[in-house]
């Protein structure tokens, strides 16, 4: 008898591990499948305006202060109906600052050095989307701009920042934090005050007092040694968010619930605006396909 106690106990043990296992990776894939939805809200806005005549016709005459004004009227209205902020920013053919829409400095500002998806867009032709780093980290949309003769003449960089994430996932019961290596603080300039935590930095933006203090009594948690790491109520694990120069950028840390019967996923999403894009899904398809995701 009490060897069958034994065997039904590690037996238990062992569907328990496993079950847990796989919620986590169920877990893993809806914080994923977010990240691609903000990723593609970003892209279609990128691939809208890159179309816009005002836009291109204003980038060709060498004129950034129409071309700024005219930005700042298409995201009021964004901002006016569907709550959300983004920046953008135009470069030129040459991969040079045009203009930005949250600042009037940098303009002639070379990009080519740090800036992997523009170089990407340019070579290819082709509209890329990426967690890519620059002065900030964030998600960043780029799509070519052409004139009427068909012409590259620069292109068009959609900047969302990590906060519509963050607080989707709070939403659905996961807490959340974007960490950016503190190695790449000498081109994410604008976060070199923020809150540093062990090798990484604390975008503002994502910032969770409870996982952070869990995250300070327990360093291990942001190491790679496993899966996931879990107490006795919660679970965290992490996804990475990019390259560069074939380096690991950042990650995002998650930390949700052990009990399943606690977990909820509803299905709500706030989106920019209904935007009509008509371009081929199949050419959309393969530039996903290209962009730099980390599994």
């Amino acid at each position: 008898m009490a060897t069958l106690l034994y065997f039904l106990f590690k037996y238990n043990n062992i569907l328990n591990q496993k079950t847990l296992d796989i919620f986590v990776q169920n877990q893993v894939q809806i914080v994923q499948n977010e990240l691609e939805n903000q990723k593609n809200q970003a892209l279609s806005l990128a691939l809208m305006f890159s179309k816009n005549q005002d836009i291109i016709n204003n980038l060709e005459n060498n004129n950034n202060v129409e071309l700024k004004k005219e930005l700042l009227k298409l995201l009021n209205i964004i901002k006016t109906y569907t709550k959300n902020s983004i920046d953008i920013q135009i470069h030129t053919k040459d991969l040079e600052v045009f203009t930005r829409s949250w600042e009037d400095i940098d303009f002639g500002l070379k990009l080519e050095s740090f800036r992997e998806g523009l170089v990407k867009v340019k070579n290819s032709n082709e509209p890329y989307v990426s967690s890519e780093l620059g002065k900030r980290f964030n998600i960043k949309a780029i799509a070519p701009i052409y004139n009427n003769k068909n012409l590259f003449v620069g292109s068009i960089e959609v900047i969302v920042d990590f906060n519509p994430l963050i607080n989707r996932l709070k939403g659905l019961g996961i807490d959340s934090m974007i960490l950016l290596e503190k190695d790449y603080l000498n081109i994410a300039t604008y976060h070199v005050d923020n809150t540093k935590l062990e090798n990484y930095v604390i975008l503002q933006s994502s910032f969770s007092k409870s996982l952070l203090d869990t995250l300070i009594k327990n360093p291990d948690y942001l190491k790679k040694n496993s899966f996931y790491y879990e107490t006795n109520e919660k679970v965290f694990t992490q996804i990475p968010l990019g390259e560069f120069g074939n380096k690991s950028v950042g990650i995002l840390i998650i930390s949700f619930d052990k009990n399943l019967n606690s977990f909820r996923y509803l299905p709500k999403y706030d989106y920019f605006g209904d935007i009509d894009i008509k371009e081929d899904r199949k050419n959309l398809k393969e530039v996903q396909k290209k962009e730099i995701i980390i599994r």
